[in-house]
């Protein structure tokens, strides 16, 4: 069986921060007519490296993969928007293990077309 898990960025208590989804789940609200609620479980990356941000700036944001040391319950509306965390090739000097992000992945390989009226 494949598991893909999937980035995503995310607001949290005021700052942009970014996650892998783990698991999703919903709870019932007992105080809103038995709504339910959808959450998920998120692995929250480190903080950005602050060098590389400033010395980038403020383009590359690499951050640490914290695992099982992040997890958070987010409501699912937390969630901003999906990214892809690739693996930072390290250059000597830099920290190991960085992640950096990816927004809007995929989206230059699309195209959009349709019916296009041939000139007469």
């Amino acid at each position: 069986m494949l598991l893909t898990l999937i980035e995503f960025q995310l607001s949290l208590d005021g700052k942009v921060e970014f996650g892998e989804a783990q698991l999703y789940f919903q709870l019932v609200d007992m105080n809103d007519d038995d709504k339910f609620i959808p959450y998920a479980l998120v692995s929250i990356y480190g903080a950005p490296d602050e060098d590389m941000l400033e010395e980038s700036s403020r383009t590359l944001w690499a951050c640490a993969h914290t695992g099982s040391e992040g997890f958070r319950i987010v409501p699912v509306s937390s969630i901003i928007s999906v990214v892809s965390m690739q693996p930072l090739p390290q250059c000597p000097g830099d920290p190991d293990n960085l992640w950096f992000v990816v927004e809007k992945p995929g989206l230059d390989d699309t195209e959009l077309s349709g019916y296009v009226d041939p000139l007469l």
